[in-house]
């Protein structure tokens, strides 16, 4: 069982209200999905991706690691609707893909803030091969999470409401 395993189990465990009972999320079936409440803090995918760019733009200014709820977001990528008109995520697919997108470079911004100023490191006077390779001696300055896909596939399973463990990823 990898990160993105125990993710989409939090995911799945995320309490929703259903004819005002709260239950998790892996209860809810198909049928049932119009009488969901997410209750969640944005109204559309539109608010969900202003969140996460305004949230990937402070992380990369600051210098302290910025704290979000990933499954309630994952959780809002899945089921919030697009917003009706007026904007350029109005299609769902392309306000899941900028929210994915966001994400991502928010996840990758953290890394960034981790490498630049929690775990600084120099190189060490006497390294060998063995820091070199695995210790990946020098630390690259910015490093870029290729987690979209993964994120993607929980997003799919949890709107296809496919709350079995069963990952596929390539």
């Amino acid at each position: 069982m990898d990160v993105y395993d125990i993710l989409f189990l939090k995911c799945s465990e995320y309490e929703v209200l259903l004819n005002e009972k709260q239950i998790p999320l892996w209860m809810i079936k198909k049928e049932n999905a119009l009488n969901v409440n997410f209750d969640l803090p944005w109204n559309n995918l539109q608010d969900l991706a202003i969140y996460l760019y305004e949230l990937k733009r402070e992380q990369q200014k600051s210098k302290d690691l910025l704290k979000c709820n990933l499954e309630e977001i994952l959780v809002g990528i899945s089921y919030l609707p697009s917003k009706k008109s007026g904007s350029l995520l109005a299609n769902e697919s392309i306000g899941i893909d900028a929210c994915l997108s966001y994400l991502s470079e928010f996840i990758t911004a953290r890394i960034n803030c981790i490498y630049r100023y929690h775990y600084p490191m120099t190189v060490p006077v006497n390294k060998s091969l063995f820091d070199e390779v695995i210790l990946k001696f020098p630390q690259k300055k910015d490093v870029k999470a290729k987690n979209k896909h993964d994120f993607e596939y929980i997003v799919s399973k949890l709107k296809n409401y496919d709350f079995k463990l069963q990952f596929k990823r390539n």
